[in-house]
């Protein structure tokens, strides 16, 4: 399953809300917007209605021959087109807007109604004086209404979405802050090096997060001790190991040398020698890996290229008894960040590994170029593509040499360059063997 960001969710569930809450807020407002202006627009027709009764009445029942005609254009507003009347009496009409000229016959039914008339929404109002036998419509577009709702709609939605991004920056910045804490963690766990189980700290931590924290530093306490009862029973299993089998080995040397005559005898010993030789061998890498693993290793700068020719002089005598040329090309003073002891093994046995499982007569190449990259190259029988990874595991040999070994080796040396944050690589050589590249720059 894809992975989620949790800082993404937060902002998505506190957002979400918000955004829905608002749209709400206005369709409420919407709602309730229009049915105020309808109501107070309706409450005008009602009283603009009395009032031209009352203006009206009197002069109507005075004179049965009142006619005021058509109002005035000349004074008319701009938004007077919306707004129109008509007044009858007794069924002739005395006067009527210049809005409203434009109904000519059409006679709306007392009281409110909306009608449709070329094509455009009225309301109108009729209001009947039965006593005086005097009739007042009133009416009004629509467009008005609707305009003043479109403001006031507008008067809301603008601010909205003007504080949105604010808001959702203020969001943003919140989750951010609060989830510091966790990304605080997540840095130092992950900028942590693989034997480093000390505990995280504790302070200042969310609720949330504290119980998690707790639980992953009793983690690092159990594994700690785990890996501790580990190194202690490899280191004392080896020690122990290492008496017997090098008594073992000595009576084997004893027994060999009174079986010269003893041809038969002497091949059995001469395996049963050889068997010792890597149990010894075996024992010893357990020990180094035991030492290794058990061991603060301080890092210090150190001379890369001295150290190198150091350990290649010490191994120039297992070169020499198979005849052995080792070719090198090692840039000076090359200075690394390293522990030189650590170091010093990982470069023992990748070269040793090159040395052993190089036929008589062939070559190992080591390449030292100045900004810290190490090649060590052989004319072995290499390793498969599908080996390559498999061999820095414990135990796990690929040669194909029929060599002895305890599969140790090369698992040590990925040890070592792992606690050094070195970058180890296999690689096949050309025209046969394998090539190691160790670089520095990683």
């Amino acid at each position: 399953m894809k992975n989620y960001s949790l800082r993404n969710r937060l902002i998505t569930w506190i957002t979400i809300p918000i955004i829905i809450t608002i749209l709400a807020v206005l369709v409420f407002s919407y709602v309730s917007a229009r049915h105020e202006i309808e109501e107070v627009y309706d409450a005008q027709l009602v009283h603009s209605a009395k009032v031209l009764l009352q203006l009206t009445q009197h002069e109507i029942v005075e004179d049965e021959e009142f006619d005021l005609g058509v109002e005035s254009v000349d004074l008319q507003h701009r938004y007077e087109r919306n707004l129109g009347f008509r007044i009858w009496a007794k069924d002739k009409l005395v006067t009527q807007s210049a809005a409203s000229r434009i109904f000519k016959n059409f006679d709306a039914r007392p009281g409110f109604s909306n009608h449709i008339i070329n094509d455009e929404e009225w309301r109108f109002f009729v209001y009947l004086d039965p006593m005086q036998d005097i009739k007042v419509e009133v009416s009004e577009h629509y467009e008005i209404r609707f305009e003043m709702i479109f403001e006031l709609m507008l008067s809301l939605i603008i601010p909205a979405l003007l504080a949105l991004p604010f808001i959702f920056s203020i969001i943003w910045f919140g989750v951010r802050q609060v989830l510091k804490p966790v990304i605080a963690i997540s840095t130092d766990v992950d900028a942590r090096g693989s034997d480093d189980l000390s505990a995280l700290s504790d302070k200042k931590l969310p609720e949330e997060v504290a119980p998690l924290i707790h639980a992953l530093n009793a983690l690092f306490v159990r594994l700690d001790q785990s890996f501790k009862y580990e190194r202690e029973f490899t280191d004392h299993a080896a020690h122990e190991l290492r008496t017997p089998l090098a008594a073992m080995k000595t009576q084997t040397q004893v027994l060999l040398k009174k079986a010269a005559d003893m041809p038969d005898c002497e091949s059995g010993l001469n395996n049963l020698k050889n068997a010792i030789e890597r149990a010894i061998h075996m024992v010893e890498q357990l020990l180094v890996l035991a030492r290794l693993q058990h061991e603060n290793q301080p890092k210090v700068k150190l001379d890369l290229s001295l150290l190198l020719i150091d350990i290649i002089n010490d191994l120039a005598i297992n070169a020499q008894n198979k005849n052995i040329t080792i070719n090198t090309s090692i840039a000076q003073s090359v200075i690394v960040y390293g522990n030189e002891n650590s170091i010093a093994i990982l470069l023992n046995n990748i070269i040793s590994n090159a040395i052993k499982y190089t036929p008589i007569n062939g070559c190992v190449d080591v390449l030292l170029m100045p900004e810290g990259v190490l090649t060590i190259s052989d004319t072995g029988s290499g390793i498969d593509d599908k080996d390559k990874k498999k061999v820095f595991e414990r135990f796990v040999r690929a040669d194909k040499t029929g060599q002895s070994g305890s599969g140790l080796g090369l698992a040590i040396a990925k040890w070592i360059a792992n606690a050094n944050d070195l970058q180890i690589q296999l690689a096949d050589n050309t025209p046969n063997g394998l090539t190691v590249t160790i670089d520095w720059n990683t």
